[in-house]
């Protein structure tokens, strides 16, 4: 089994033909569709053939016929939709027959059990049954239809069936009339079925039935009388339903036998204490896995048997004292918001898993209550693997069984040196405990350039000591200490808390070569005032300091602190700049439209009267000829120049021409304006 056969030749088994009583084969589909000659032909002696992953299609007529030996017959996976009237003739000693995960259906019913009278058991699961109609198969024990999409089951069909698996298909609860004629039954599944409700006294007839399953319905309610007749019922599942119980509700009340109940994930399920008084007697195990349960306000100590609770998955932080009686062997309440182990006065535990909780630490007279304790589940909890915790090695190795100490996943938290690792490889060197002494302090706001720590807090050991502190306002933080002892650590364990909540918010392990280190605290810095405390610590030896920011220069307590002085910002610097240049051009300016606003009117004066004792005094022409200046087309501009060629009326020596600069008011408010040559 396990191996693909794609091809069998006709004289394999030809040796084993008189000795060989059970076969499985398992083929490969692309290649084999028919059942090989060298099996038909060479082993007519097997007891058991199991063939697995054929591709047939159809069962012929007389394919077994050589077969009269043959006892159990499995035909799997192999696609099979039909079978022919005489295809299992002459298999009279046939006890077992499974032709699971095929594509039979209701056609192939008569065909299937017209030859199988001595049939005990028939497999046909995952198949395409509609409905089961009566048959001659007489003498059935136990039939599997589950995963068929069965409607219709004939209430006359096997009156000697004992167990019927009839999960994953269409009943409803209308079709359970065909319990009134199965008065052999002892296990019964309807699983994943479309069940509401239990009519009233269905199982009256069904008084030998032990395991009964209703997992994976829309049941919402039990009556008084769901399960009248079942006094040796000893199994019940009634997990994935929607069951709700009244406060006078007491649907076992006929179940005296009941040994196991299992309640999982009935989430809207109300429970009460009067829900479980008619199973005292025989309880053994209780199961309300997933059903929402925030508090446990009765107690189940009435339970005189009962060894085996679950209650995981809940949201439970702790139990009554009196929850339990003494007879409790195991509890199962991983996935819930536990912070300690329940104190619970049951002498017999022996096991409890406590996986999945909130819990950081045992006490080691927790557990000393339970003195038959032999395993404790603690995966998945916070476990500070400190000195208080370093105790349950030595209990793990006289209590708990050797074989599995190996596999736990006890994984540390705290403190960081060992977060991720095993417990249960933790030196116990390394559990160490540290004492905390936080001072308290304050912080400044956000207007801190950045302050400098110039002497030290007490410290607990005089072997370290934090020296200097120096916060920026970009978020950074730089510490120095000094370790005075003569053999350096091989790490130091740096941890800031938030004083108000005592959260750790920051924390890192540093080489015990390094003497400072620089921190970004930005992410925990804002404009609201931050109390923080900086502790150091090396095995039980700690150094903390704590700081005072201000926005002014201040001292506080132990510690000198000295403010450094504010530098002028570079954009403001740049602004300032920028505006003295503008009010300075805009004065210049002003101071030359002034001068050349009275050098115009001194200069119109002294044309009129044509005299040169009244010209500048920076003029010294010799010859001066007045040219009227062409008026510009364009009044916004002023022109310097002449648009007359001057060149043909001035004399042939060298000369020299001095314009007058005109003013910025003359050219915009006069039109014309002169021009003097000096020849």
């Amino acid at each position: 089994s396990g191996n693909k056969i794609r091809s069998i030749s006709p004289s394999a088994f030809l040796e084993l033909s008189n000795y060989l009583e059970e076969l499985t084969i398992e083929f490969d589909p692309d290649t084999i569709h028919q059942i090989p000659d060298a099996i038909q032909v060479n082993l007519i002696n097997l007891r058991s053939l199991k063939l697995i992953d054929l591709n047939l299609s159809q069962l012929r007529n007389h394919t077994f016929s050589k077969f009269r030996k043959l006892e159990s017959l499995s035909i799997i996976k192999s696609n099979i939709k039909s079978l022919e009237s005489n295809a299992f003739h002459s298999l009279t000693n046939l006890r077992y027959l499974n032709l699971d995960q095929n594509q039979l259906n209701d056609s192939s019913w008569t065909a299937l059990t017209k030859y199988l009278s001595h049939l005990e058991t028939l497999s046909l699961s995952q198949n395409q049954f509609t409905s089961l109609k009566q048959t001659d198969i007489s003498m059935l024990r136990s039939l599997d239809l589950s995963s068929n999409g069965l409607q219709y089951i004939d209430p006359n069909i096997f009156p000697s069936l004992e167990k019927l698996y009839l999960q994953n298909n269409e009943l409803n609860s209308l079709q359970l009339t065909f319990l009134f004629g199965l008065k052999h039954l002892t296990e019964l599944n309807l699983d994943f079925n479309r069940l509401t409700f239990l009519p009233e006294k269905i199982f009256q007839a069904n008084i030998d039935l032990q395991d009964l399953s209703f997992q994976g319905n829309d049941l919402n309610y039990l009556t008084n009388y769901s399960f009248f007749g079942l006094s040796n019922l000893q199994h019940l599942n009634l997990a994935r339903n929607r069951l709700q119980f009244s406060v006078n509700s007491r649907p076992f009340q006929h179940v005296p036998s009941l040994k196991v109940l299992n309640l999982d994930r009935n989430i809207q399920m109300n429970l009460t204490e009067n829900l479980f008084r008619d199973l005292s007697s025989n309880l053994i195990e209780l199961s309300l896995q997933n059903c929402n349960l925030t508090t446990m306000n009765y107690s189940l100590n009435f339970l005189k048997h009962l060894q085996r609770l679950k209650l995981s998955s809940n949201s439970l932080q702790e139990l009554p004292n009196d929850f339990l009686s003494d007879t409790i062997v195991a509890i199962d309440l991983q996935r819930n918001s536990f912070r300690s182990v329940p104190n619970l006065p049951v002498e017999n535990l022996i096991d409890i898993d406590l996986s999945s909780n909130q819990i950081s630490t045992l006490n080691e007279d927790e557990l000393r209550r339970y003195s038959k304790l032999k395993t404790i589940g603690l995966t998945g909890n916070p476990l500070n693997c400190n000195c208080h915790l370093s105790w349950i090695k030595q209990w793990l190795k006289m209590n708990y069984d050797r074989d599995l100490v190996k596999f736990l996943q006890w994984t540390c938290a705290q403190p960081m040196n060992l977060l991720g690792k095993q417990l249960i490889n933790v030196d116990e060197h390394d559990m160490s405990c540290e004492e905390n002494n936080p001072t308290v302090f304050t912080s400044t706001d956000a207007l801190i350039t950045s302050l400098e720590v110039t002497s030290s807090l007490s410290s607990p050991t005089n072997d370290l000591i934090i020296q200097d502190m120096i916060f920026n306002p970009n978020g950074m933080l730089v510490i120095s200490w000094k370790y005075f002892a003569k053999r350096l650590p091989k790490y130091y364990h740096l941890k800031i808390f938030d004083e108000s909540t005592q959260r750790l918010i920051f924390q890192s392990l540093i080489s015990g070569q390094e003497d400072s280190i620089e921190i970004d605290l930005s992410p925990y810095v804002s404009n609201v005032p931050l109390s923080s405390l900086v502790c150091l610590n090396i095995l039980q030896k700690k150094s903390c300091r704590n700081l005072v920011l201000q926005s002014n220069i201040n001292t506080f307590q132990s510690a000198s602190l000295v403010l450094s002085t504010s530098k002028p910002n570079n954009i403001d610097q740049l602004f300032y700049l920028l505006g003295g240049i503008l009010l300075g051009a805009i004065f210049v300016c002003t101071i030359l439209i002034i001068i050349c606003y009275c050098r115009l009117c001194y200069g119109s004066k002294e044309h009129q009267s044509r005299e040169k004792s009244s010209r500048p005094f920076y003029y010294h022409p010799l010859n001066v000829i007045s040219y009227p200046q062409q008026q510009s087309n364009n009044t916004s501009e002023c022109s310097l120049h002449s648009s007359i060629d001057t060149t043909n009326h001035l004399p042939n020596d060298p000369y020299h021409i001095y314009q007058q600069i005109p003013s910025i008011h003359n050219c915009q408010i006069h039109s014309i304006n002169r021009t003097h040559v000096l020849v």
